[in-house]
């Protein structure tokens, strides 16, 4: 993997997502950049974009003990900081632009996160605390929502190359409101019956097959929840390793019938989320 993971770090979450980030890029060997946004007229500001861990330890200790830290995991070749001063998704969306992965936390005001999901150039994850999910259903698993849409497909490419990479077993989740019940079904479950199976399963089926294939190693749960979609996504995530949903990246009119529903989720999940963006050209006009 030549481009690097991107980390946005320092700041309300940024710690946790420095944390997520470094145990991506030692799992799959990506080389690490580290974004750190500082005030303008700050210490940092008046440096060199890409200071010295010296230089750094001067203006603000934690970050250069936190840089030390994740060279020496990771060898200090593979992680660069950069500093820059401003608005943090100005930069956080330019260094996307380089990146395979771009990590930030779920900050506080929620205009960043906003910002950065609607304009970054790769998957972006968004690292919150993970909470509790003892006997949920999906606790454990990287969790992906599953429409047929095109979005929906990068999202399922990006959950199954997660899951693979780091040994975990992947969840298919479709959401409808058409179901009155929740449905969940693996190979382990041969007593579960359907009278007709839902057409979801049949959805989920045809969806997840070309993966299933690719990816064998990967075990594999499907399950279909009923409620509004970004509400059932919201509660598939208890537990989960990692969320992982489709960017339509819908325009403004779009946005306002149906809801921004990768904002929802980000700001409500009890886990990480990643947010597979459609490529360039591919979303809805405004």
């Amino acid at each position: 993997m030549d481009r690097p993971v991107a980390a946005g770090v320092g700041g309300v979450g940024g710690w946790q997502a420095l944390a997520w980030a470094v145990e991506e890029a030692e799992q799959t060997g990506a080389p690490l950049v580290l974004l750190h946004v500082c005030t303008p007229g700050s210490p940092l500001d008046r440096m060199t974009s890409e200071p010295t861990t010296a230089e750094v330890e001067l203006a603000d200790p934690a970050l250069a003990h936190a840089v030390v830290n994740t060279r020496t995991r990771l060898g200090g070749q593979r992680v660069a900081l950069h500093v820059r001063s401003g608005d943090p998704s100005i930069h956080l969306v330019d260094a996307s632009a380089g990146a395979d992965l771009l990590v930030i936390g779920a900050g506080s005001g929620g205009r960043t996160v906003r910002r950065v999901l609607r304009q970054a150039h790769c998957p972006v994850v968004v690292v919150r605390p993970s909470r509790p999910g003892r006997g949920a259903p999906l606790a454990g698993h990287v969790v992906v929502g599953v429409d047929g849409s095109p979005a929906a497909r990068r999202a399922m490419e990006f959950a199954f190359t997660h899951a693979a990479e780091h040994h975990f077993p992947l969840a298919a989740v479709h959401v409808s409101a058409e179901n009155r019940d929740d449905y969940f079904y693996d190979e382990t479950t041969l007593s579960t019956h359907f009278a007709t199976e839902p057409r979801a399963l049949e959805l989920l089926a045809d969806e997840v097959e070309p993966w299933a294939l690719k990816y064998p190693v990967v075990a594999i749960r499907r399950a279909v929840l009923t409620g509004p979609v970004a509400e059932g996504l919201i509660r598939a995530g208890t537990g989960a390793r990692l969320l992982v949903i489709g960017d339509k990246r819908r325009g403004v009119v779009s946005r306002a019938r149906t809801g921004d529903i990768p904002r929802t989720v980000t700001a409500e999940a009890p886990c990480p989320v990643a947010s597979v963006p459609l490529g360039q050209h591919e979303g809805e006009p405004l």
